[in-house]
C-alpha cells in the first residue's frame, strides 16, 4: 500500500516538527506543516493529503475547528484533532466537522498511529460508499419508474425526478409526509383509509404488491398505479426504511388508441405525390425516379409479396392455365 501523506497544522512551529518527525518514523509521508488555518487550506490545495492531523488553536483568523470545516468541504479529507483541549464546550464544537479522530496532547506514538490507521481506513470506505451511492442515484433518476423512499414510520424521505414528474409533487413538499395520505382505493372512494404499503412492507418483511390503488396528485387528479414496496435493513437485521417502485397504470383502451395513432402516422402517409401516367413511378427529393413498391415500402409499414393476378397468368401462361395442375408451382 501507497504511503499516505499526511498534513500537519500546528501553530507552535517546534510542536509541529516534532509531531512531523513521529510520523515520517511511523512510515508516513509528511511534506510540509501550517501554522493558520489559511495556510494549511492553501497547502492542502497543493499536497492533496490522505489526513490532516489538526490543531485547535491556531493563529490567524480561523481557529483548527474552522479550518476543519473548510477543509472537508473543498477536499473531503478527513481531521485527526490533536490538542490539549478537552472541554465541554470544544468537544461540542469538535462533534459538528464529524473528526475522523480525537488525541489529547502529549500523545503516544502507536496511540497516533493507531488513531491514523483507523481515520485512513475509514476514509476509504467512506469514500467506496460514496461512490456506490452516487451511481445509485444516477440509476435512480435514469429509470422511468417513479421511485420513493420513507423512513421507520412511513414517510416520505426521498423522490426520484421521474415520481416528482407524476406526482407533481416535490420531496420538500412531501418531506416527512406519510405515504398513505397520497393512496386511496379508487377514484371515488378518497374518504377510505388506505393501509401504508411501506410500512406494511416493513411489518411483514417481505416485498408488497401495491395493486387497485390510486395517486392522489398535486392538480387533484387521481391515477390508478401499479407497483412494489420492499424493507431496507442494515446488516444486523434493522429496520430503516423501505423503497417504493411504482407507474401508472394504462387501460387497454388508451393503449388501443395510442397504437392506432402509430399506425395511422406511419401506415397512412398523407399528402400529393407526382405520379407518372405512363411508367407509374415517382420522384425522391432529388429529383431521382423510382419505381411505386418502392416508394411505398420506404414510406410505410407495408410490405410486397411478389405474384401474379388471374389476368395476368392468362396472359403470361395460358397453356399452363388450361391444366391447373401444371402451374401450382407458380402460385406465390
Amino acid at each position: 500500500m501507497e504511503q499516505a501523506t499526511i498534513l500537519v497544522v500546528e501553530d507552535e512551529t517546534i510542536v509541529a516538527k516534532d509531531i512531523q518527525c513521529s510520523l515520517q518514523r511511523l512510515g508516513y509521508h509528511v511534506p510540509s506543516t501550517a501554522t493558520s488555518g489559511e495556510e494549511a487550506i492553501r497547502k492542502a490545495g497543493e499536497l492533496k493529503p490522505d489526513l490532516v492531523i489538526m490543531d485547535i488553536v491556531l493563529k490567524g483568523r480561523m481557529d483548527g475547528v474552522e479550518t476543519a470545516q473548510h477543509l472537508q468541504h473543498q477536499y473531503d479529507v478527513p481531521v485527526v484533532y490533536l490538542t490539549a483541549y478537552a472541554d465541554r464546550q470544544t468537544l461540542d464544537r469538535v462533534k459538528t466537522t464529524t473528526p475522523a479522530g480525537y488525541m489529547l496532547k502529549p500523545f503516544q506514538p502507536t496511540e497516533l498511529r493507531t488513531t491514523i490507521e483507523l481515520a485512513l481506513h475509514r476514509s476509504r470506505s467512506n469514500r467506496q460508499v460514496k461512490e456506490s451511492l452516487r451511481w445509485l442515484m444516477t440509476t435512480v433518476r435514469c429509470i422511468q419508474e417513479a421511485v420513493m423512499t420513507t423512513n421507520r414510520d412511513g414517510q416520505v424521505t426521498y423522490l426520484s425526478p421521474a415520481a416528482e414528474t407524476l406526482t407533481g409533487w416535490t420531496l420538500q413538499e412531501l418531506a416527512e409526509l406519510d405515504l398513505g395520505v397520497l393512496l386511496q382505493a379508487g377514484k371515488g372512494v378518497p374518504c377510505v383509509t388506505v393501509d401504508n404499503p411501506a410500512r406494511r412492507a416493513m411489518v411483514e418483511r417481505r416485498v408488497v404488491r401495491m395493486a387497485g390503488l390510486y395517486l392522489k396528485k398535486k392538480d387533484g387528479a387521481v391515477d390508478e398505479i401499479d407497483g412494489r414496496a420492499a424493507p431496507v435493513s442494515d446488516d444486523t437485521g434493522t429496520i430503516m426504511g423501505a423503497v417504493v417502485v411504482f407507474q401508472q397504470v394504462k387501460r387497454t383502451e388508451l393503449v388501443r388508441a395510442d397504437l392506432a395513432g402509430l399506425d395511422h402516422h406511419f401506415a397512412r402517409p398523407a399528402g400529393i405525390i407526382n405520379l407518372c401516367a405512363w411508367c407509374k413511378r415517382v420522384p425522391d427529393e432529388s429529383g431521382h425516379w423510382y419505381d411505386l413498391e418502392t416508394f411505398i415500402s420506404e414510406h410505410s409499414s407495408l410490405q410486397f409479396n411478389g405474384g401474379l393476378c388471374p389476368e395476368c397468368m392468362v396472359k403470361c401462361f395460358p397453356r399452363e392455365v388450361q391444366d391447373p395442375e401444371q402451374c401450382r408451382h407458380l402460385e406465390p
